[in-house]
């Protein structure tokens, strides 16, 4: 019988990260790799025609092929509690309108539903673009990143609003990823992340 060996590996390893500087993540494979957040936005409070000049201005900047990208959407377990307690102290102190009280009630009970069905989650939006790294690595990485400023201004014209990640929040996206429940991306101490290459 053939024995098996476990290795415990490292979270480098695991991940295949090299480093994180700026806004590149670099693969140990050879990749340069930029994020950019796409913030949400509610098309349904926006009329059919708006959708269409939205679709058409997004297709329009998009059609002359701009290189390989990948969408990703990240679940994130939304911590419900601070809210309700909140709408609870609204509900307890408002005296004077009954249409607000009921309006507040209606507000605890979605809430109370939403973390009792387990549908308490929001999706973070990313798209991650790459590069082969070359020789010349700091070439490489400007080209990356006035491609991930191209692709900002293609969501800033059809008024969607983008941010290209810097390193702080690529590492909380690495968090986000490996631990989608546990992690929180925004408003988060940064003095609690270490660089990638310290991390064992």
């Amino acid at each position: 019988m053939k024995k098996t060996i476990e290795k415990k590996l490292t979270a480098n390893e695991f991940t295949n990260v090299a480093d994180i500087s700026g806004s590149c993540l670099e693969t140990k494979d050879g990749y340069l790799i930029a994020y950019l957040r796409i913030y949400p936005f509610n098309l349904d409070l926006i009329t059919i025609e708006e959708k269409r000049a939205k679709t058409n201005t997004l297709a329009a900047a998009f059609q002359d092929g701009r290189g390989d990208f990948a969408y990703v959407s990240y679940p994130r377990e939304i911590d419900l509690e601070k809210y309700n307690v909140h709408l609870k102290q609204l509900y307890e102190s408002e005296i004077v309108s009954v249409g607000r009280k009921r309006i507040l009630a209606e507000m605890i009970r979605e809430s109370s539903d939403l973390v009792l069905s387990g549908e308490n989650f929001e999706h973070q939006h990313f798209l991650k673009i790459w590069t082969r790294k070359r020789k010349d690595k700091s070439r490489s990485e400007i080209e990356l990143m006035q491609r991930a400023g191209e692709l900002k201004n293609c969501f800033s014209r059809a008024g969607i609003k983008t941010e290209i990640l810097t390193e702080m929040e690529i590492i909380k996206l690495c968090n986000l990823f490996g631990n989608a429940l546990q992690a929180t991306y925004e408003h988060v101490d940064d003095s609690s992340y270490l660089p990638i290459s310290v991390i064992r």
